[in-house]
């Protein structure tokens, strides 16, 4: 189901004003400021204002964290477990996913909504906890119930899917109209899809293009502010023709504002769509280099997509050895997996604002 757009919490960042968003980030971090310390992690993370860093950004996320920032000692977790960009150290996340978890743990048992959606998250991934579906519906609940708007949304995706609970396309409906009258662009787009198909609700197309157009509108809104996540969101509901007529050209100048930023769904699809010709000329070269970005990140299309081009011999030499090395890193369904999923879950700019407690994100 698309879109399933990654988060980028990246305030001004993707404006013509992100140099000096990032200096004055830059000032308030080092001065001792944890929101702004985690923050500048991930400009350097995903070259926000600054050329990527992933050693500077692991800096700044271990002062963050120093200071009990619990979603900073999360991200530290994640990404000594992966790997990606740095050596994998199983023992330094695992401390890293202690604190975090312990942090989420007191403030979502004391009722605050994002803590309660965290540890959900946490769950449906298995970030620093054994991944389940049955725990994350728990804390997700409870945080739909404090008003959360994202976590509306994932509840209705678990009843959606079928996860931790029998499938139930009419509670999906209900938890994605909960989101949705929040503003939610992504339970917006769910309505729209479910309307079309007839999921949970009757068929109607009027019904199904207002909702189209609810996401389209928040959408938009956050990709001319220069949020990646909203403009890869934006992209795929051109490429698809979901509440717009079907463009490819409109939808890769969009993939490509994202992806230029470090959104790696973004980089994926603009790589696919240069594979394929469509919205832009064919161009295997260039279609490699963007599923080469997308596959450091741990995106398994990605990296399937690369062993396809290696096995072919398409914008690249022909080595059936490095096309299975590729294959073989798109089968694992490991930590950069994990890492990989729970960036596409958390909440995306546009999103922060939406229920119970997410501004402090």
């Amino acid at each position: 189901m698309r879109p399933m757009v990654a988060a980028s919490v990246s305030g001004g960042f993707g404006s013509g004003e992100s140099v000096a968003a990032f200096k004055a980030l830059a000032t308030e971090a080092e001065a001792g400021d944890a929101s702004a310390q985690r923050r500048l992690g991930l400009c350097f993370r995903d070259g926000l204002g600054t050329d990527p860093d992933i050693h500077r950004a692991m800096a700044w996320y271990q002062r963050s964290a120093a200071q009990n920032d619990p979603m900073a000692a999360l991200e530290l977790g994640l990404m000594l477990e992966s790997g990606l960009g740095i050596s994998s150290d199983h023992g330094e996340a695992g401390k890293w996913y202690r604190v975090a978890l312990d942090l989420w743990r007191d403030r979502a048992e004391g009722g605050d909504a994002l803590g309660q959606f965290v540890l959900g998250l946490c769950h449906e991934v298995g970030a620093g906890v054994p991944a389940a579906h049955r725990e994350a519906l728990k804390w997700y609940g409870r945080s739909a119930e404090r008003g959360c708007a994202h976590a509306q949304w994932a509840l209705g995706r678990l009843h959606e899917d079928g996860l931790g609970v029998v499938r139930d396309y009419s509670e999906a409906v209900r938890c994605y109209r909960a989101a949705a009258f929040q503003g939610h662009a992504r339970a917006c787009f769910n309505l729209g899809l479910m309307a079309e198909l007839g999921l949970g609700m009757v068929r109607d197309a009027d019904c199904s293009a207002s909702w189209y157009g609810k996401a389209l509108e928040v959408w938009r809104r956050w990709a001319e502010l220069g949020d990646p996540a909203a403009a890869t969101a934006l992209a795929a509901m051109y490429e698809a023709g979901h509440g717009v007529a079907k463009d490819y050209a409109v939808a890769v100048c969009w993939y490509r504002r994202a992806a230029r930023q470090g959104n790696p769904l973004a980089q994926f699809e603009l790589g696919r769509l240069s594979m394929e010709g469509r919205g832009v000329e064919r161009n295997d070269v260039e279609a490699v280099g963007w599923f080469r970005l997308a596959a450091g990140r741990g995106h398994a299309d990605a990296q399937f997509h690369l062993g396809l081009m290696h096995e072919h011999g398409r914008g690249v030499t022909r080595r059936f050895e490095e096309a299975f090395r590729w294959y073989d890193k798109a089968a694992d369904e490991g930590p950069a997996r994990r890492w990989d999923a729970f960036h596409r879950l958390v909440p995306a700019a546009g999103e922060v604002p939406e229920g119970c407690g997410l501004g402090a994100w």
